[in-house]
Order: C-alpha cells, then structure tokens, then sequence
C-alpha cells in the first residue's frame, strides 16, 4: 500500500480495509481476479484538462465521459493523462493510481453508482493491494465532486 495512502487512512480515524491480491494492472482485472462485482471496483483515472488536472473515480466497468467531466470542469478540452503526466504530476507508475485525489492536491469526481454501493474497493497505490471502504467515509474523507461520469 502507498505509505502515504495509508498513514492519511490510519491518522482519519475509519474503518478501511487492506485487501491483498495477485499482481493487476487494471479495475476490471482486479473485480475479475477476485470475483468482485463490478460495481464496487472503482476504476481511477487521471484527467488532463486545459485548466488542469482532476481524478474521475468510475465503476471498473464503466467508462469516463469525457463531455460530462468537461461540463464538471467547465473545461474547454479534456482528456486522459499520459503516462508522462501520471509520473510528473502523481509521481507514480500506471495503473497505481489511488482515488484519493486530496492526497495529490487535486480535485475528486466520482460517478454516483459507487456511491450507492455499500463499500468501494480501490487501488491502495499498489498493484498487489486493493482498499476496501465505505462509501460514506470515502465521501468525507475525499469530500469529491458527485454526477455522472461514466458510460
């Protein structure tokens, strides 16, 4: 797990869940090795945006509108990060990107299907390691941007 994922979930006082794995690179890989329903397993991406970056968590299934996120952001284009930027701006590998935006200084958006679940299992910053929590604490910890992003 991300030592500064988890030092921020330890010091928030909820209850988390570290849930270990064999080695993904995706969310849908992961609810699939682990057969998890597909709605639980939120999917993290990072988006580049003419004013700026911004995380758009979806479920594993689902993909980013990229209209709605441009609406959301009252951008004028929008698009996927490049592994570049995923480097430069997360400092991070592909696919190790955590839905905990708050921890990279940036803005959250999660598509309301994650939230009506009873827990979201996310990236933990890990490839081996997922976190499972509850929607609610995610939402007071992360306090995202909540609609409809996926399709």
């Amino acid at each position: 797990m991300d030592k500064k994922l988890q030092k921020f979930l330890d010091n928030s006082k909820i209850k988390y869940k570290v849930v270990e794995h064999k080695k993904v690179y995706t969310a849908l890989n992961e609810a699939e090795t682990q057969h998890l329903n597909e709605k639980t397993v939120a999917k993290t991406v990072l988006i580049k945006s003419d004013k700026s970056y911004a995380i758009v968590v979806v479920p594993a299934a689902k993909y980013v509108d990229f209209n709605k996120v441009k609406k959301a952001l009252a951008a004028k284009k929008v698009s996927m990060a490049k592994e570049s930027d995923m480097t430069k701006v997360l400092k991070t590998k592909i696919g190790l990107v955590h839905p905990f935006g708050n921890l990279y200084k940036l803005p959250v958006f999660i598509d309301s299907a994650l939230l009506k679940q009873k827990v979201i299992i996310a990236s933990a910053g890990s490839y081996t390691e997922s976190v499972e929590i509850t929607p609610k604490d995610f939402e007071k910890l992360v306090q995202p941007a909540k609609g409809s992003f996926s399709k």
